[in-house]
């Protein structure tokens, strides 16, 4: 018993640690235990060992840490990848030759294609690249409109040393910017981007399938192998049992069954991370975000709380990208007009100019100036409109690479 709650443990705190390493700094948790566990684990921790390794060894420890940690966390290294496709691989040749002869021909059927799925999803999300490139770079300028929002024209990448396009990023790991960038997946060794977001999303819904699948034929041999230990008519299986029986049975079936026991559970820990990932992207499509543009959403979602958040009204008809000028116009269906800008928290005055490469509206000299009525306080983030959300279905459809269709601004 003292072995299986020490595997079980180990499993469980290693699936929250990393669930906690990839979820803690997304905005939803930034002010959750999660979040806090977070900024422990990244920050107050690296700080103390620091604090102590400076008193202590005047700093030596800490710069052979950097080094390594450089390489670990900071390249584009294939350790990650190839720890996480080896514990796939050692799982299933633990557990399908022990498996199955005792299985039917249905799931004889059906485990090479469980399998099989993620690698080919896995495969494709790695090679699949999203490079913007100076061959490449007009057709992604005309692919997204900019938002005036988290996004503006004019930005240039001083590294790629080209006009960034709408809804892309510089990846400090790939050496480039990347088209429609979601985030940099260490487990893929690549950027999640544009070409390969739908077989991101694939992975993660073949990976909950194939652990959901394998938790269920465990548990079903597991249940033979009980039925074999204990008979059901057994008095310890008819009566009622406390939680220190239940356990010492499940400790007693998992030692006779080791192969199927020891993966189960694996498996049924893991599944929760693989599906909460899923739930994550399809938050985000359901949204019309990218990870990305969360977190820039949530930082208006602060400036909004902290009421120095201004929307200019009248004046700028919202239109579509019908009535676009033929040398801006974009594929996507819908254009903005909405101008926002943040302040110091005093309303725009006039004579105010927009900050270079920025929305920070920069008050005149003149503190006497009259306040600009076209500006008007953004109380609630239901007054700004995400040009890149057409609604679920044509979310999905964008995302999958299919045409999608137009949708009314809200009112």
């Amino acid at each position: 018993m003292g072995a299986l709650q020490t595997i079980a443990l180990a499993i469980l705190g290693f699936s929250a640690f990393v669930f906690v390493a990839l979820f803690g700094r997304l905005p939803f948790f930034r002010k959750t235990p999660i979040g806090f566990l977070y900024r422990t684990i990244w920050i107050y921790i690296p700080n103390g060992i620091s604090y102590l390794d400076s008193c202590l060894f005047g700093g030596y420890i800490l710069s052979c840490w950097n080094r390594a940690g450089n390489y670990v966390f900071y390249e584009n290294h294939p350790l990650v990848l190839i720890f996480f496709t080896s514990l796939l691989l050692v799982g299933e040749l633990i557990f399908i030759p022990s498996a199955w002869p005792r299985v039917s021909m249905i799931h004889r059927v059906c485990i090479p294609i469980a399998i099989g799925l993620p690698y080919i999803f896995l495969y494709f999300s790695v090679v699949c690249k999203s490079f913007i490139t100076l061959e490449n770079h007009d057709q992604e300028m005309k692919r997204y409109p900019y938002d005036k929002v988290i996004f503006q024209p004019g930005h240039r990448c001083t590294t790629c040393d080209f006009v960034k396009p709408a809804r892309s990023k510089h990846c400090s790991y790939c050496k480039g910017c990347i088209s429609r960038q979601d985030h940099h997946c260490i487990w893929l060794m690549n950027c999640v981007g544009l070409n390969n977001y739908h077989y991101f999303l694939s992975l993660l819904l073949s990976l909950s399938v194939m652990l959901t699948y394998g938790s269920f034929i465990g548990y079903s041999l597991l249940s033979q192998t009980l039925d074999k230990l204990i008979p059901r008519n057994h008095p310890v299986r008819t009566k009622k049992q406390s939680w220190t029986t239940f356990f010492n049975i499940c400790a007693a079936v998992i030692a006779s069954d080791t192969s199927i026991g020891g993966i189960t559970m694996l498996m049924l820990m893991t599944a929760p991370l693989a599906f909460g990932f899923l739930v994550y992207h399809v938050y985000l499509i359901w949204a019309g975000m990218t990870t990305n543009e969360s977190a820039k959403w949530s930082d208006w979602k602060d400036d909004v709380a902290d009421g120095i958040a201004f929307k200019l009204v009248g004046g700028h008809k919202r239109r579509d990208s019908a009535s676009e000028p033929a040398e801006i116009k974009s594929s996507w269906p819908v254009m903005s007009d909405q101008v926002l800008v943040f302040t110091n928290g005093e309303p725009p005055k006039k004579g105010h100019r927009i900050g270079k490469g920025s929305n920070e509206v920069l008050q005149p000299r003149d503190s006497n100036a009259e306040v600009d009525a076209r500006f008007v306080q953004v109380k609630s983030m239901r007054e700004l409109d995400n040009i890149y959300d057409l609604g679920f279905w044509n979310n999905l459809r964008h995302v999958f690479g299919f045409p999608v269709g137009r949708r009314s601004f809200r009112t």
